[in-house]
């Protein structure tokens, strides 16, 4: 029992349920109104058509010239000849004397102080055997004239209308309802596949996608977009997983070689005390490494981490990162920099950027080279440059230095300290300030990277 309320709970909340309740109401107010506009419309058109019948039997009686009873029994023979059954008239003088239009006439005005009044319609009035009468009554000259019409046929075909009106409701109201069911089942149909596509996903198979149903249009457009995300998520894992695989041979190195030094003064030191000085300049030059590494994961790892914005001074900003970095640079550096340009943002994060820059044109620029620093803004732009005299990347490599851990010169890497993931903090760092970053060559040898960043 409790399976089947938790089965029928979730079919309650199922988008095709949902349509087919909510088409299925709106199906059944349409028709409902429809039906009593219909029925409003037929009676007022009978009770004006009743009315207007009385109207012209009154003045038809007004201007007769009856007064005595011989007289007014004529008339009544003249308007009721027709249909006795219709026209119900009684007629009283004021001598008292009573005239009725027909034997009808007399049976139903005996029994008129029990006649019920129309709760709604005062003019229409009922016998205990609910037959149904117009009521109309009038004075001319010395008489009392009480009219009733039968409402007998008329009513009968309100009747007859409202059943017709009501099988037809219950007839549009089914079949709306099965067209309705089977529409709303169609439109869920996508959703439900889709449902089912996305719980036997496998992201890891690059092949499989979500199927692109052809209507309703709006579940076509997230299809597409799954599919766009889903390719876009492929390549993000992909990313991280060789992240993680080249972060873990970046630590390993550095690691294993401290070990292994480690374990050749525990072996070697007391017998060979020589080793012991070469041993601990290449752990500290190692642990360097391995903290430089951590450092800048650490910083990757933050790069999405909303924190408080503030104006920063990138002109004194970029002089400070040249001054502090002059202590280990041995090549020339220019500097080209315009005081007073003020970026809104996180000042770590454009230091970072600065600072990576130029410790990659240190990396792979000569001792005697040259390092060309320029800052400078237009009314749209602020625009960082950082040129060197190094030993170029060909064009080819161009695309790939801004991946984590790529080398340009894979043979002098363990030559070249550093993590190889500078650059590429410098690209996610300018992006998440809607900026660009550009390299191109200096001639006749060099690299030149060029950020731009909207105003």
């Amino acid at each position: 029992m409790k399976k089947i309320k938790t089965t029928l709970k979730q079919r309650k909340n199922t988008t095709q349920f949902q349509l087919t309740i909510r088409f299925i109401g709106l199906l059944i107010s349409a028709v409902l109104i429809l039906s009593l506009a219909i029925m409003g419309i037929t009676v007022a058109e009978l009770y004006e058509s009743t009315e207007k019948q009385a109207e012209l039997l009154e003045d038809s009686l007004k201007n007769s010239d009856a007064k005595e009873a011989k007289e007014w029994q004529e008339v009544l023979v003249k308007n009721t000849s027709k249909d006795s059954s219709l026209y119900l008239i009684y007629v009283q003088l004021n001598s008292g004397e009573v005239i009725y239009s027909s034997d009808d006439a007399e049976e139903v005005f005996q029994e008129f102080h029990q006649l019920k009044q129309f709760i709604l319609v005062d003019r229409i009035l009922w016998t205990s055997e609910i037959e149904p009468y117009y009521y109309e009554s009038f004075k001319k000259e010395g008489a009392k004239v009480t009219i009733l019409i039968d409402m007998e046929d008329q009513f009968e075909l309100i009747g007859r209308i409202f059943s017709l009106t009501i099988f037809i409701t219950l007839a549009v109201i089914v079949f709306g309802s099965l067209v309705t069911h089977r529409f709303s089942k169609k439109l869920s149909g996508s959703l439900v596949i889709m449902d089912e596509e996305i719980n036997q996903l496998n992201i890891s198979d690059s092949k499989q996608q979500l199927t692109i149903p052809k209507t309703p249009q709006e579940v076509q457009n997230i299809s597409k977009s799954f599919n766009q995300l889903l390719v876009k998520q492929r390549i993000y894992l992909k990313r991280e997983q060789q992240f993680v695989t080249d972060a873990s041979h970046e630590l390993r190195t550095p690691i294993a070689a401290i070990r292994g030094h480690v374990n050749l003064i525990k072996r070697r030191g007391v017998s060979h005390p020589e080793v012991i000085p070469t041993s601990l300049d290449y752990v500290d030059k190692e642990s360097k490494r391995l903290e430089l590494l951590v450092e800048k994961l650490l910083l990757l790892g933050r790069l999405d981490t909303q924190v408080d914005t503030e104006s920063v001074d990138l002109s004194l900003m970029i002089q400070q990162t040249v001054e502090e970095l002059k202590v280990m640079m041995s090549q020339e550096v220019i500097l080209n920099i315009e005081s007073g340009i003020f970026v809104e943002g996180q000042a770590e994060h454009f230091y970072q950027i600065a600072r990576n820059l130029l410790e990659n044109a240190m990396k792979y620029t000569d001792a005697a080279g040259t390092i060309t620093v320029e800052l400078f803004s237009d009314e749209a732009t602020i625009r960082f440059i950082v040129e060197d005299s190094g030993m170029g990347i060909p064009d080819e490599e161009k695309a790939k230095i801004f991946e984590r851990f790529y080398r340009v010169d894979q043979s002098r890497s363990s030559e070249i300290f550093g993590t190889g993931i500078g650059l590429s903090i410098v690209k996610e760092l300018v992006e998440k300030y809607q900026g660009a970053i550009a390299v191109t060559d200096v001639l006749p040898k060099g690299t030149r990277f060029v950020v731009t960043l909207v105003k």
